[in-house]
């Protein structure tokens, strides 16, 4: 806790979050959101991004799912989501988390990962494809995109364009899978 506080806050914010959703704090709030459909599915994508915000996200999607058509809420969510993604990259890569994320890459379990992944007989494009399918499925999931994104600032070179690509279609995905879940039960 002592070596890493900032990201222990984080998630210590992410349980508050589910916390205080499961007590029922926020219902009042999503359940208004419910008459802005699409407008909704933007905001919604944006708290889904962001680890401690999640479970608001979901609650969104979980008001409007059935007013709204679930592959344009999947994109505006995607789109919502990826400009939350871009600035939790920044502040990871640039600034705030810097420190401990580089404190983070020289932890044993860290180097253990950087070693088996630049084994000599590992070809770097599976290296690579490994690397962003994991974060990738970290990020489409509602599971802190900080993680994924902390991943791939920590031991990828990765480009923006590559980045923004990545989050946005494994954000519309998760989004999508999520709307279909619901519509489905």
């Amino acid at each position: 806790m002592h070596k890493y506080p900032k990201l222990c806050l984080l998630l210590l914010f992410c349980v508050l979050a589910y916390v205080l959703y499961h007590l029922g704090v926020f219902d009042a709030y999503a359940s208004t959101l419910h008459e802005y459909g699409y407008y909704s599915a933007f905001l919604g994508g944006m708290l889904f991004s962001f680890g401690f915000t999640a479970p608001f996200g979901i609650a969104i999607f979980a008001e409007i799912y059935h007013a709204v058509n679930p592959f344009l809420a999947a994109l505006l969510g995607g789109l919502g989501a990826l400009i939350v993604d871009v600035c939790i990259f920044s502040l990871i890569r640039f600034s705030i988390f810097h420190d401990e994320v580089h404190q983070l890459k020289s932890s044993r379990i860290f180097l253990r990962l950087h070693a088996l992944l630049h084994h000599e007989k590992m070809p770097p494009i599976l290296r690579e494809y490994l690397l962003w399918s994991f974060a990738g499925i970290v990020i489409a999931s509602p599971l802190p995109d900080e993680f994924g994104i902390a991943l791939i600032s920590g031991i990828s070179d990765m480009k923006g364009v590559q980045f923004m690509i990545l989050c946005f279609t494994m954000n519309a995905l998760g989004i999508l899978v999520l709307l279909s879940i619901m519509t489905a039960v």
